[in-house]
């Protein structure tokens, strides 16, 4: 059997097993009284893991001990293979050609994303505590070196004391940085310079995107956009755009009235080459002319005149992909919306795909993507949730089956009086039933919980009253007949939210 190649937990215990035989627990209670833990990610189950593969690898072996009247406990002893696995293991972690891990980089990577006025206290918070951290180290050091203890493990301190003073000074350079650029103060450049500009190319960061970072971020700065001859610029106050202005070309008088920015601006969203720069250092842009518009209105009105598929497609990528109303919905009234635009939010049901909406609707698939795009890049429609999606569908269909197949029960396939009991028995949802057909007005920032629950109840009150007026009997096998119509992945579906459980309970 081939002995797989020793993990760092393995490598630990293999070690302290070259002492003498022990028992799981006490594995444990050592790591933690040597301080391993501290300076070594590991837990007890972790421990109990690892000792279960060494012994099915024929590592260590277990025998069993009874001490006194106590319960008979593990106890786990190296092999000759296992010593040979830990000298080579040993060999191979001594000359480890692993990076060092480095994961706050990760903040770092995105720390432009962020406003300095919100990076700079946590980078101080952070730096606070990596001073804190190596006082206590230096104490610690200082403690183990007055009862001349191991000089492995001081080695160990040395290691961790010296790592925390320089990610302390490294830190530091930072922040100094971000400091420097929103002009808290001035000192010779550090190293660290220009950390809180992003900048990037159009192709690989979607324009409405880009702004509505700043803006969702409550940023403030100077954002430029440039195609390599004209120049397009926006300058923002904690998010809110303050005025902009455009350089049609080198040399060339910058546009001066707001109508001729404006217009200016919206060029930019049918930009496919171009680079951008946000600086958040606050400098001031000669030229900028104040804009009667919101930024919201801006970026509606420049992806109107979007004429591009590949641009259209980072936000409508295949005319299969179903919408919802999303957050911004709420302002509709503030963003003047033309009358094609309007219908295609009242159309949008959470069900009905792109392509579906354009037939209804009457429109060139092209023209309802262009839309639906426009409408999504300033957040009243937003790409549904499967889950949700789904869900939908199951509600919809089992419901409405099961009142077509109410029709020969009826006194006449026009008696609606069915209907009308369940719309009066639900009034309190805002769901109800009409010719038939479902008219859901749930809230689409309704969680799927929620929507379960609500669904739930409504179903649960049409089986009652299908029930009460055709009888149980034949309730039940409208319902079963409704789910066995489902399509298997809807059937799923239901058993997941328990749907197919309601005639029963």
């Amino acid at each position: 059997m081939t002995t797989p190649a020793a993990t760092k937990t393995d490598l630990l215990l293999m070690g302290l097993l070259l002492d003498r035989p022990i028992h799981g627990y006490e594995l444990y209670q050592t790591i933690q009284g040597e301080g391993i833990d501290g300076w070594f990610s590991i837990s007890a189950a972790g421990v109990y893991y690892s000792l279960r593969k060494l012994h099915e690898h024929g590592l260590v072996v277990e025998s069993r001990q009874r001490r006194g009247g106590s319960a008979s406990k593990s106890i786990y002893r190296l092999t000759a293979s296992g010593r040979s696995a830990f000298m080579q293991a040993m060999e191979a972690e001594l000359a480890s050609q692993e990076e060092p891990s480095l994961n706050y980089d990760l903040a770092i990577y995105l720390l432009n994303r962020v406003p300095m006025g919100r990076a700079l206290p946590p980078l101080e918070r952070r730096e606070a505590f990596l001073a804190q951290r190596a006082k206590a180290v230096q104490a610690e050091i200082a403690e183990k070196e007055a009862r001349e203890d191991s000089p492995l493990k001081l080695a160990i301190l040395d290691h961790k004391l010296r790592f925390l003073e320089m990610e302390k000074e490294w830190l530091a350079g930072v922040t100094a940085g971000v400091r420097q650029e929103s002009g808290m103060q001035v000192e010779p450049d550090n190293g660290h310079a220009r950390l809180m500009v992003l900048d990037g190319n159009l192709r690989d960061f979607h324009l409405p995107d880009l702004l509505y970072l700043i803006i969702s971020g409550q940023h403030s700065g100077t954002l430029r956009v440039t195609d390599g001859n004209r120049v397009r610029t926006l300058v923002f106050a904690e998010g809110k755009l303050e005025c902009a202005g455009c350089q049609e070309q080198r040399g060339a008088a910058a546009l001066e009235t707001c109508d001729e920015v404006v217009a200016g601006l919206c060029e930019v969203f049918g930009w496919r080459e171009g680079r951008f720069t946000f600086d958040q250092t606050g400098e001031r842009v000669p030229g900028c002319v104040p804009l009667e518009c919101s930024i919201e209105g801006l970026i509606l009105r420049g992806c109107r005149k979007v004429d591009s598929w590949a641009i259209i497609q980072q936000l409508v990528p295949s005319e299969e992909i179903i919408f919802e109303v999303g957050p911004a919905a709420r302002r509709v009234e503030q963003l003047d919306l033309t009358p094609t635009e309007e219908r295609v939010v009242a159309a949008v049901d959470g069900i009905s795909d792109v392509a579906a909406i354009a037939r209804e609707l009457d429109m060139t698939l092209f023209d309802a993507s262009r839309t639906f795009y426009c409408l999504a890049a300033v957040g009243v429609l937003q790409t549904a949730d499967l889950d949700k999606i789904l869900l939908r569908r199951v509600f919809r269909e089992i419901t409405e089956m099961m009142c077509r197949s109410t029709t020969p029960w009826r006194s006449s396939p026009e008696d609606r009086s069915c209907e009308q009991e369940v719309n009066e028995r639900t009034r309190a949802l805002p769901i109800s039933l009409v010719d038939g057909r479902i008219k859901d007005q749930v809230g689409r920032e309704m969680d799927t919980d929620d929507l379960k629950d609500t669904y739930t109840k409504f179903l649960s009150e049409q089986f009652s009253v299908v029930s009460r007026r055709f009888g149980r009997t034949n309730a039940q096998q409208s319902f079963d007949q409704a789910l066995r119509q489902l399509a298997p992945e809807l059937q799923t579906v239901a058993k997941r939210y328990g749907l197919d459980r309601l005639s029963r309970n």
